[in-house]
């Protein structure tokens, strides 16, 4: 899921801060499901921004880090055997300019147990766990996994500088799941991933051109979600097929996995159909590399009108070539019937031309299928607001939780 969150496009030189990002939002997760067996997107994406005051445990021995108290009395008053201050209406007296982020991530880092109430974790156990012959760790029932530990170390040693500028990266990629909207509309799912094979739904994703970059990471979520779903079946029959129409997805940010889709599902029953402006698009965000990997592993390709001389050359090529005879005649000087030379040979002539594809009508299209691109169909665009009928569809009136067939 982290790969998923936090990709960035093809532009991208510097994958440091990403990283790293990603690697704070998996240790907030494997936290929030050790401890709490549950986690949401809306609580990991506000854990750098939530309030760890409550957080930091009595019987840690940071909870004198944070708060003022002392051995003796003196006025102060007794609480967890220690004495605290107190100020007005009975609150405890915080020390100034107190990093308590930092205070949790320490505590986190000597937490032996689960649950961060359970006195043992506060007892200096942390220094004597047993080990194997190894030197590993022997996990015992409810023992928090060393790695988060480990991990938590490591956060309460970073640089402030260089933390700080990880979690503006991070905040970046999680804004959009600290919406209540966003929430709400994460916390359930109102079908199974199957139910795309077995019932006629149809699954809209209408974006605002404004809110796409906000967005993404949600996007591409749901998006990935439902292809690695899918793939765990198979089904070759054909009423189960599921269609995914992917409009401009360059958008949403890189989906290593949705590009390698083509040569995986055929045997799912998935159908991706990729639609992009141009082929330079694909490079921009996910790199060149990538978009050779889009089109040797598509099955058709529908080709419009284009002004991408590169990609029409591209396009040419993958037709490929005729041999055609040709024919050379030569006269002596002065001569224009009688005399001379002729020669016949033979050369080689594109089948498609790159002038060819960049100068087709608006209105037609070219189609290439793997197998016969020697063969390529020169078609008319079916444009839907030309087609009665498919208007006709469009205007169907809709009402909420009735099937259209």
């Amino acid at each position: 899921m982290g790969n998923t969150i936090f990709a960035e496009d093809g532009a991208n030189k510097d994958p440091h801060w990403t990283q790293q990002a990603k690697n704070l939002f998996v240790f907030y997760a494997l936290y929030d499901l050790c401890v709490h067996n549950t986690s949401t997107f809306f609580e990991i994406a506000s854990a750098p921004i939530k309030n760890y005051v409550p957080l930091i445990n009595p019987q840690s021995r940071f909870y004198t880090e944070l708060y003022e108290c002392q051995s003796s009395d003196n006025g102060f008053v007794k609480e967890n055997g220690r004495y605290m201050a107190k100020v007005e209406n009975g609150v405890k007296k915080m020390k100034p300019n107190v990093n308590v982020e930092l205070l949790w991530y320490k505590q986190v880092a000597e937490q032996v147990y689960t649950d961060p109430e359970n006195p043992k974790n506060y007892d200096g156990s942390v220094n004597h766990l047993e080990k194997d012959d190894q030197g590993n760790i022997i996990m015992k029932e409810g023992m928090l996994d060393p790695i988060i530990r480990n991990e938590a170390n490591k956060w309460a040693r970073a640089n402030d500088k260089e933390f700080a500028s990880i979690k503006s990266v991070y905040s970046r990629f999680m804004q959009v799941f600290t919406s209540y909207q966003v929430k709400s509309a994460t916390d359930s799912m109102s079908f199974e991933y199957e139910d795309l094979r077995a019932d006629n739904i149809s699954l809209y994703i209408k974006i605002a051109q404004t809110d796409i970059d906000t967005l993404a990471p949600l996007i591409r979520i749901l998006l990935e979600s439902i292809a690695k779903n899918l793939l765990l079946k198979e089904s070759k029959k054909f009423e189960e097929r599921v269609y995914l129409f992917l409009d401009e997805f360059v958008r949403f940010g890189k989906l290593p996995f949705l590009l390698e889709m083509p040569a995986l599902s055929r045997s799912y029953g998935v159908v991706l159909i990729f639609i992009t402006q141009s082929n330079a698009l694909i490079e921009k965000y996910y790199g060149r590399e990538d978009a050779r990997i889009v089109n040797s592993t598509v099955a058709y390709k529908i080709i419009f009108k284009m002004d991408d001389l590169e990609y029409a050359k591209q396009v040419s090529e993958e037709v490929g070539k005729m041999t055609r005879k040709t024919r050379s005649h030569s006269t002596e000087k002065g001569q224009l019937i009688t005399g001379g030379t002729s020669s016949i040979g033979k050369e080689a002539w594109d089948l498609l031309s790159a002038q060819d594809i960049m100068n087709i009508d608006k209105d037609e299209v070219i189609v290439l299928v793997s197998g016969h691109k020697a063969k390529p169909l020169k078609l008319k665009a079916n444009y839907y607001f030309k087609n009665k009928e498919l208007l006709s569809r469009i205007n169907w009136e809709v009402k909420p939780n009735e099937e259209v067939f």
